[in-house]
């Protein structure tokens, strides 16, 4: 898959994550906060660091 495409789908999955928890803070507040914020990081490196060749 293309690098930039990816990093977009990790950003988008990563922000619907945030917006989840924001509504049902309650349910599995820590596994949400690291799943989203390591799919935020992979999303801009992807983005911003990995060179495509």
């Amino acid at each position: 898959m293309n690098d930039k495409l990816t990093g977009i789908i990790y950003l988008i999955i990563g922000i619907l994550i945030l917006v989840v928890w924001f509504v049902a803070r309650e349910i599995y507040v820590y596994l949400v906060w690291i799943i989203a914020i390591g799919l935020i990081i992979a999303g801009i490196y992807f983005l911003f660091f990995k060179k495509g060749y």
